[in-house]
């Protein structure tokens, strides 16, 4: 059986995905605040686990520029990382372990080049060309 994101589609390694995620909290990098080095603890509503990503690995809807929200976003440098706030981590799915939506996938992320596990259901394709392999 085969891992599918969260609208159904079927996942395909060397996807490019979206991870559909909530701040837990953000450390911010050194002297420099915000920075799209802050590390962001977030996880996702399939499972507690929780993964670290940089802030720039991440889009985000642009909040204060404010010590509350010490990371900067992928998507135009926008300042977010308050717990709770919502952020779609981007990589490319290197590895598949499971089947169904709660597959897990092993993603490299973006910016950072960290590589993380999170479930394929809290996933979207971030690529036009996903499960047309």
């Amino acid at each position: 059986m085969a891992a599918f994101n969260s609208q159904g589609k079927q996942v395909f390694i060397g996807d490019q995905v979206s991870i559909i995620a909530t701040v837990v909290s953000t450390a911010p990098f050194g002297s420099t605040v915000p920075s799209g080095q802050a590390l962001v603890t977030s996880g996702t509503s399939l499972t507690t686990a929780t993964f670290v990503h940089e802030g720039a690995d991440a889009n985000a809807v642009e909040h204060s520029n404010d010590a509350t929200h010490p990371a900067l976003s992928f998507n135009g440098g926008k300042n977010y990382g308050a717990a709770g706030d919502a952020c779609n981590p981007l990589g490319t799915v290197v590895a598949i372990s499971g089947a169904g939506n709660t597959a897990s996938l092993s993603v490299v992320l973006v910016t950072s080049g960290l590589t993380i596990t999170v479930p394929a259901g809290a996933t979207t394709s971030a690529s036009p060309t996903a499960g047309t392999q």
